[in-house]
C-alpha cells in the first residue's frame, strides 16, 4: 500500500477509526438497513425481500441468478428469498422455455403494488439521508462510491 493512504489503514499508529472510510460507509449501510427495516415491519418485509422485488420492477422475468447478481448474495440465499415472496403472492415463478434449467421470476400484481408501497416507504428515507446535501454534492458521492465498487469488483 503506498505511503498517500497510511493515515486512513488500521495499521497507522496513529490510526482513529472515524478516519477509516469504511467504518463509514458500512455505519451508513446499517443505518439506512435499520431504518428501512423498521418502515417496511408493518408491511410483513425486510429489506433482504424489498431489494429482490425492487431488482424485479427493473429486470421483470429475471433469472434467481440474475437476481443473485443483481442483489449481490449467494444463490442460494437468493433462492430461499424467491420462495418466501413466491409463498406470500408477491412473486411468481416459472421454467425458462429455452432452457428448463432456468427459473424466471416476475411480480404478481401483488407484488407491483408492494413496490410501489416500498417505493413511497423509501422516498422518506432517502430524503432524510441526503438532507443538507446539494444533488451535485450526491452526484459526486455516487461517482466516487461507483468508481470504489469497480475498484474491488476487479
Amino acid at each position: 500500500m503506498s505511503k498517500k493512504y497510511a493515515r486512513f489503514l488500521p495499521t497507522n499508529d496513529s490510526f482513529n477509526l472515524e478516519d477509516f472510510p469504511y467504518y463509514w460507509i458500512s455505519q451508513v449501510h446499517a443505518q439506512y438497513i435499520q431504518n428501512i427495516d423498521n418502515v417496511l415491519k408493518k408491511y410483513g418485509l425486510d429489506n433482504s425481500r424489498r431489494r429482490i422485488l425492487l431488482a424485479l420492477q427493473v429486470k421483470p422475468h429475471a433469472s434467481v441468478s440474475d437476481l443473485s447478481d443483481m442483489v449481490i448474495s449467494k444463490m442460494s440465499t437468493t433462492t430461499k428469498i424467491v420462495y418466501r415472496l413466491k409463498d406470500e403472492g408477491f412473486i411468481e415463478t416459472y421454467s425458462c422455455q429455452d432452457d428448463g434449467r432456468i427459473t424466471r421470476v416476475n411480480l404478481t400484481d401483488k407484488g407491483e403494488k408492494m413496490v410501489v408501497k416500498i417505493n413511497d416507504l423509501t422516498s422518506v428515507i432517502l430524503e432524510q439521508s441526503f438532507d443538507g446535501l446539494t444533488p451535485l454534492q450526491l452526484e459526486k458521492t455516487m461517482e466516487i462510491l461507483k468508481h470504489i465498487f469497480k475498484n474491488l469488483a476487479r
